[in-house]
């Protein structure tokens, strides 16, 4: 469902520990708050040791819902099971309407001093989409610029396309946040789980540069 272009193939890779080190070194900025922090299920357990999430938002796979301890998570926390698939298989649960609105519900209801964890199992797909959904539901006709934002912070994400399309609809968007996506294409490979990157909980310009 997605293309590999020019640019996201010549998209830098960033290894976990840079991106560790841009997360923690906002000093009192936006990296006090009011940022979605996106993260693979393997590095949620070190973010929580050195922030304090006040809500989260978990997006696993059924059995991987089994395996997981969400004891660690704050107490408002989310959490939502289907694959990471853009099309029904046999025995896999398909995003559908209902999900994508509770993430949507979930992201309308964060407070601007909130601070917001997103992680699926690699930080690839799921929670980068989830992500890119709720800015651009705090945040309408920004899709484009959240988007190539998203791709400037995370170049191994390759946001789900359909949770994409099922909020494009939602949101009544009328294509803009599929088109913002599928201008950005594939991010590009990486050896193991992505590292975290923050997007803006309410964007502008302005709060991405503080970023």
């Amino acid at each position: 469902m997605f293309f590999l272009n020019s640019a996201s193939a010549r998209a830098p890779r960033m290894g976990v520990e840079r991106a560790w080190k841009r997360l923690t070194s906002g000093g009192g900025g936006l990296y006090q708050g009011r940022v979605i922090i996106v993260s693979a299920l393997r590095h949620i357990e070190r973010l929580v040791a050195e922030r304090t999430f006040t809500r989260s938002l978990s997006l696993l796979a059924p059995w991987q819902t089994v395996i997981f301890d969400d004891g660690i998570l704050p107490r408002d926390r989310l959490i939502l099971a289907f694959n990471d698939i853009t099309a029904p298989q046999p025995g896999c649960v398909v995003p559908d309407e209902a999900l994508v609105g509770a993430i949507v519900d979930f992201g309308r209801a964060c407070r601007a001093d909130d601070h917001v964890l997103a992680h699926c199992w690699m930080g690839v797909s799921r929670s980068p989409a989830a992500a890119y959904i709720i800015a651009c539901a705090r945040a309408p006709g920004e899709e484009k610029a959240i988007a190539d934002a998203l791709r400037r912070r995370a170049p191994t994400a390759t946001p789900n396309r359909l949770l994409v399309s099922l909020a494009d609809e939602l949101l009544a968007r009328g294509g803009k946040m599929v088109d913002a996506i599928d201008a950005i294409g594939r991010g590009c490979e990486f050896d193991g789980d992505a590292p975290p990157f923050a997007l803006p909980l309410d964007w502008s310009a302005d709060a991405d540069e503080m970023i």
